[in-house]
């Protein structure tokens, strides 16, 4: 594996050794196309199609996300950081349509400063994962550039507490998610996608918080950029 992410990230930079760097790379992740030049293991100089069956079927992606995420009108501050999960789905084609369903769960590693509420201070608010199940639906440019959009039913679990009074409390949100991204297909099984979603979380009443502002909303917006493997 290692010299596999050697031979990737060196061909671009070593000219005619460059090229047959590009072309021993194993068939998982080795472009389409003819690589004449080693800066075509960026930008493949494409002399071939993918296979019919390149955008249907089965995959996977491992989500890394940057997430951003705040509490609707509560006092609690707003929290960012990364998350780190899956995605699963399946990919129907219809001529130059592709749709399908999806899922996906992650945990967040989602940080942010403590809040300060009716004069007590101390308030934090985490949430441990979220994950979405829904669909998406687009259509190829290309034959290896797919713009979609993607959508459904989301849930994250949310922990709000406070460590000097000892008190804490979760509950589970459930909302919408929506968003789009751009998939290109980088060989017959593989490929790189980027992906916004927005999702929205409807108010829960938690009992760690002062009761005259107790109902936490939450929302999402998460960026993600990665590798897809279809099966």
């Amino acid at each position: 594996m290692r010299k596999t992410l050697a031979a990737m990230a060196l061909a671009p930079f070593m000219l005619p050794a460059g090229a047959a760097m590009a072309q021993s790379l194993p068939d998982e992740v080795r472009p389409l196309g003819n690589l004449s030049s080693p800066y075509n293991l960026i930008i493949p100089n494409y002399d071939e199609r993918p296979s019919p069956a390149s955008w249907e079927g089965f995959y996977w992606k491992p989500i890394l996300s940057y997430t951003s995420m705040s509490f609707g009108d509560s006092h609690l501050k707003d929290a960012d950081g990364f998350t780190l999960g899956a995605l699963v789905g399946y990919d129907f084609r219809y001529q130059g349509f592709i749709f399908g369903p999806t899922a996906d769960l992650s945990y967040d590693f989602l940080y942010n400063d403590s809040s300060r509420i009716d004069g007590v201070s101390g308030y934090k608010a985490h949430a441990d994962f979220d994950g979405s199940v829904g669909a998406r639906a687009g259509f190829l440019l290309m034959d290896r550039t797919l713009i979609y959009a993607t959508g459904g039913y989301a849930f994250s679990n949310l922990e709000v507490k406070n460590r000097s009074l000892g008190v804490s409390d979760t509950n589970t949100l459930s909302g919408w998610t929506a968003g789009g991204g751009i998939e290109y297909l980088w060989s017959n099984d593989s490929g790189l996608r980027f992906e916004y979603k927005r999702v929205e979380f409807s108010g829960e009443h938690f009992d760690s918080l002062p009761s005259n502002d107790d109902e936490v909303s939450a929302s999402m917006d998460k960026f993600s950029f990665g590798f897809v493997h279809r099966f």
